[in-house]
């Protein structure tokens, strides 16, 4: 029987992985809908760090994967025309939808401000932590 180790994911297991669902998603559908690597819309003011936003084409659509604003920056709509910047990359790009997984500490309020809907609340994680799942048509 072959042996099992524990490790943590190095860089050429995650190519190596990366590339197998890559190959297996290709042959099944004609394509990798995680082709393209994770892209970011960062805002500075005055050459400090204000924001970003990081999104990836997920099999032809949205994903924000992330949205940062620094503390002391927050509640100056940053983020809010942040989110914009990745709707519009979105729509140029041909997406129907966005989408993005938040916690319920983490402001899902503010995505339903953007225009998500809440499709998935999935509870029970530790802390009394909940995972949402929304999605906005674009």
């Amino acid at each position: 029987m072959p042996a099992i180790i524990q490790s943590t994911l190095t860089p050429k297991l995650k190519k190596h992985v990366y590339e197998a669902f890559s190959k297996y998603s290709i042959q099944s559908t004609g394509m990798d809908g995680l082709a393209e690597e994770p892209i970011s819309f960062e805002m500075y003011e005055h050459q400090k760090f204000v924001g970003c936003v990081v999104l990836q084409m997920f099999w032809g659509q949205l994903h924000i994967k992330y949205l940062l604003v620094e503390e002391q920056h927050r509640g100056k709509g940053h983020a809010k025309t942040l989110m914009n910047q990745a709707f519009d990359y979105g729509k140029k790009r041909g997406c129907q939808f966005a989408f993005v997984e938040t916690l319920n500490f983490q402001a899902p309020e503010f995505y339903q401000k953007c225009g998500f809907t809440t499709e998935m609340i999935s509870q029970g994680y530790d802390k009394g932590v909940s995972f949402y799942y929304m999605k906005k048509e674009l």
